[in-house]
């Protein structure tokens, strides 16, 4: 049974401290009612999340969060159906683009290593995404 995988990037409105926080422990909440899993990379001023599970489930958390204030210029960059979960064990990771895992991983995928997910075609998002599967740091 495939799965679908989207991905998408926003800009962060602001948020109050520990926000991100409050943002991942509420998707890890409905994501798990859901089956939903993924990741989700951050830096200052960008979002940059991959979803899993469900085609329905997947656009249904899509809409949510393009309605959710915290986040503005919601651009989709991919939707694809894969043969099996990327996260499976993630019901939402949350990455800090600082992190040196993240660093690391960004150097074997990006040109300079920036995390600018405005600048992301679909190919490199979906290969940032794969490469997020190797790291065993998420909050």
């Amino acid at each position: 049974m495939s799965v679908t995988q989207l991905i998408y990037r926003s800009r962060k409105n602001s948020l109050p401290p520990n926000g991100i926080f409050e943002i991942r422990d509420e998707a890890r909440r409905n994501n798990a009612e859901h089956d939903i899993t993924g990741v989700l990379l951050f830096n200052r001023d960008y979002f940059l999340q991959c979803l899993e599970g469900d085609a329905e489930d997947v656009t249904r958390t899509f809409r949510t969060i393009s309605d959710d204030p915290r986040h503005r210029e919601i651009a989709l960059i991919a939707v694809h159906e894969i043969p099996e979960r990327s996260f499976p064990d993630w019901s939402m990771g949350l990455v800090d683009s600082t992190s040196p895992q993240l660093r690391v991983a960004l150097r074997d995928v990006l040109p300079g290593y920036e995390f600018t997910p405005e600048n992301l075609s679909e190919q490199t998002a979906t290969a940032l995404m794969q490469r997020m599967r190797t790291l065993n740091y998420a909050y």
